[in-house]
């Protein structure tokens, strides 16, 4: 058993045997490097009569699949020196359990233009709604040789999920010094929405954020059709981000993942990080708090 008195406090990957989470792990593995942070590899193995909490180091099998993402995140970021850990339960409740003790969860995807395969749609679902930790899902159109370059985009509809995701995506563009893209999309159905109405929605998700990160440049687009697709345009032209909050206005109550969100997701060229409710909150007390303070 691993020293649980060590838990995961940095990056964290769930690997699998599909080369997509293998993609995420090289993404990954750049993102902890340049924040600093531990990076941890984790295999989730069948539920068992083990405590669904404990992680352990990997034997067998699962030594040599994480043995493989290990080759791959040191390939990445030289230097770097990868945990190894494996926990049993169901994937997506297991993940988010270990995202309690993480600054960021990363996963990957299989190609995710048809329908969800039932497994990794619930797996994803459920790590988007309910990590207490942004969510980067690294898809497989992302090209690995690339770096963390072009502008971060952020979509902003003044949910809660979305002041979360402003602050993050401010975070990540200041962190990598690139532009920061903030779209605001109003629906064609939506006559209310007018562009006045856009710029405030914009400017109050940015509050106190031009001082905390003064060398951050901002991009405003508002635009009235699709958010999903406005986003989607955005990206195409060479984003190396995309950030979310995982429901946006207007989605069906009890829905853990918007329909925005998911189709971002199936279809971006890059990265895309989705903040659920409970860390969205925490970006946005954070920022409250060093506004206040004056840190």
């Amino acid at each position: 058993m691993i020293d649980r008195s060590v838990p995961p406090a940095g990056v964290v990957v769930g690997v699998d045997g599909d080369p997509g989470t293998l993609r995420a792990v090289g993404w990954a593995a750049r993102e902890a490097d340049r924040r600093r942070l531990p990076l941890d590899l984790v295999q989730v193995l069948p539920p068992s009569d083990r405590d669904p909490d404990e992680l352990r180091a990997p034997t067998g099998r699962a030594m040599s699949l994480l043995g493989q993402a290990r080759r791959i995140a040191e390939a990445a970021a030289p230097g770097l020196a990868p945990r190894l850990s494996v926990v049993d339960g169901v994937a997506g409740p297991a993940l988010v359990a270990v995202s309690r003790r993480a600054h960021l969860l990363v996963v990957g995807t299989r190609h995710l233009d048809g329908a969800l395969d039932l497994t990794l749609g619930r797996t994803l679902v459920h790590t988007m709604g309910r990590s207490a930790c942004p969510v980067v899902v690294v898809g497989p159109r992302w090209d690995p040789d690339e770096r963390h370059e072009g502008p971060v985009l952020v979509g902003v509809d003044g949910s809660p999920e979305s002041h979360g995701a402003v602050a993050f995506a401010t975070d990540v563009a200041d962190r990598w010094h690139a532009r920061l893209t903030a779209v605001g999309v109003a629906p064609r159905h939506d006559a209310d929405a007018d562009a006045d109405e856009r710029r405030r929605v914009l400017a109050e998700a940015r509050a106190g954020l031009a001082t905390r990160y003064p060398g951050v440049r901002l991009h405003e687009v508002l635009d009235r059709g699709d958010p999903g697709e406005e986003l989607l345009r955005e990206a195409r032209d060479g984003a190396a981000l995309v950030v979310l909050g995982c429901r946006g206005r207007g989605a069906l109550a009890g829905t853990l993942v918007g329909s925005t969100s998911q189709r971002v997701v199936r279809a971006a060229p890059c990265p895309v990080a989705v903040l659920p409710a409970g860390a969205a909150e925490r970006w946005v007390a954070t920022d409250r708090v060093w506004a206040e303070e004056g840190v």
